[in-house]
């Protein structure tokens, strides 16, 4: 089975679009490689032996031995179907602009900051040609890159605000706020970064390998358990949840902990971890009729993946899920999850909070969409 983008972009490649939707999806296209950082994510059926392993996700730790090869093995629980009484209004982004505002410490409009010195940034915006630190009161500050990053780099700045990361063609290197850059040997160079909960490092996946970077020891661990993963996002436990094109993983460290089949939840992308919850994009992969027969972003209890709340967006040639465009970011609070969206045909991308219980829907900064913007995502709150 191939991986849910290759069959997206499959199924898109073949759909003839014309006008604006033609347009909005090549756009997509590009966007999507280059957020991508031209790394291919290999398409692994994750393989465990010896052990039959807890099907519980964020559940007990312990593992068994595995059966007698004459026994019956393990049976992968199923994620529950959506129910209909958490499936919300369908929500069309391109009114993201009429949303109400909220204060999260972050400038409400960032394509019109104030050039000046920035000693406490919020975010970093990247254009591929220029980068710039943004403070909260609204002021940018140049960000000088190493040399030869290439057009596929990606620019990043930690949970906490105090260290950046710089990754491309010339090498992966990293600084403290107010000290220089140092080069980390042996990291894919053009590779999907995720930082580590605490901001001291990293884990870095690209084709054909997954690591983890130790910033200040500057030491590299392989990390062959994650090849096959999609997608993944550290919980504020410091466990990883996971996505492959059939399964939803957690695992602490190298120890597999459990895994639940996707199945009626259909493409998983883009975990965001909370305390008791997982959002994520998901992709509608079977035509229908019914309510959840759309792409949107769903919450999951943790523990069961019983849906808590879904929120379907217009499809439009698969536009949000395929190419990406719809992001949970992280949880502001147990109800409260932060995330990004381009509205389809929109010059501005925009960071909005969800309340997933009452499905309340507020704005909070926007910038503009050849822009990538990265958020200190500890520092996000009431100013």
């Amino acid at each position: 089975m191939t991986d849910l983008r290759d069959l997206l972009d499959l199924a898109t490649d073949r759909v003839e679009a014309t006008g604006g939707a033609a347009a909005a999806l090549s756009s997509a296209r590009r966007r999507r490689t280059a957020r991508r950082s031209l790394a291919a994510t290999a398409t692994v059926v994750v393989l465990v032996a010896g052990v039959a392993l807890v099907g519980r996700i964020g559940g007990d730790q312990t593992v068994e031995p595995a059966p007698a090869p004459t026994s019956t093995p393990t049976t992968v629980p199923v994620a529950p179907a959506i129910a209909r009484s958490a499936i919300q209004p369908v929500w069309d982004p391109r009114g993201a602009e009429g949303l109400p505002v909220v204060e999260l410490g972050v400038p409400r409009v960032m394509e019109s900051l104030t050039p000046g010195t920035v000693t406490r940034p919020v975010a970093v915006l990247d254009d591929g040609a220029r980068a710039v630190l943004v403070s909260a009161d609204g002021y940018s500050e140049e960000l000088a890159l190493p040399d030869g990053l290439g057009k596929a780099r990606t620019v990043t700045i930690s949970p906490d605000g105090r260290r950046l990361v710089a990754a491309g063609e010339s090498g992966f290197f990293w600084r403290e706020l107010d000290g220089e850059w140092r080069e980390v040997d042996g990291v894919p160079g053009e590779a999907q970064l995720t930082w580590v909960p605490d901001s001291s490092g990293v884990v870095a996946r690209g084709w054909p390998r997954a690591v983890r970077v130790d910033l200040e020891g500057g030491t590299v661990e392989e990390l062959s358990y994650l090849k096959g993963a999609s997608h993944i996002a550290f919980g504020p436990d410091g466990r990883i949840i996971g996505t492959d094109p059939e399964m939803v993983v957690e695992w602490l460290d190298d120890q597999e902990l459990g895994r639940y089949r996707k199945g009626s939840l259909e493409g998983l992308i883009l975990p965001a971890v909370g305390d008791d919850a997982i959002a994520f994009t998901r992709a509608n992969l079977v035509l229908g009729n019914q309510p959840a027969d759309r792409d949107g972003m769903v919450v999951v209890d943790r523990e069961t993946l019983d849906t808590r709340a879904y929120l379907p967006v217009p499809d439009d040639h698969d536009y949000y899920a395929h190419a990406e465009e719809l992001r949970p970011l992280t949880w502001l609070s147990d109800d409260v999850l932060a995330f990004t969206v381009l509205p389809l045909d929109a010059p501005k991308e925009y960071l909005l909070t969800w309340n997933v219980e009452t499905g309340e829907l507020s704005r909070v900064s926007c910038w503009l969409s050849s822009e990538t913007a990265v958020f200190a995502t500890d520092l996000l709150g009431p100013s």
